[in-house]
């Protein structure tokens, strides 16, 4: 149990951290959708699961996505907020 919470928990926390600075909040959490892709492909793998065509495009998809997901774009400008008018004194 000790092994179980060190290494799965502890270790994988770090690992994360320290992709969160490598390259952002935003493009980190990535890595969620590209878990059930590979857990598809070790169950074809390992536990001989079948791989059927919904499968494929399923897989294909979440790929895709990743890759649009953590794609650069060009810098957005920042939008500045016009100040209101000043308004009249009340008479």
């Amino acid at each position: 149990m000790l092994g179980l919470a060190v290494v799965c928990t502890a270790v994988a926390f770090l690992i994360f951290f320290a992709l969160i600075a490598e390259v952002g909040p935003a493009r980190s959490t990535v890595i969620t959708y590209v878990n059930p892709a590979v857990a598809v492909l070790l169950g074809v793998l390992v536990l001989d699961e079948s791989f059927t065509l919904a499968t494929a495009a399923g897989f294909v998809l979440i790929l895709l996505g990743s890759v649009l997901a953590t794609s650069r774009k060009a810098p957005v400008e920042p939008v500045v907020a016009l100040e209101a008018p000043a308004q009249a004194p009340a008479r």
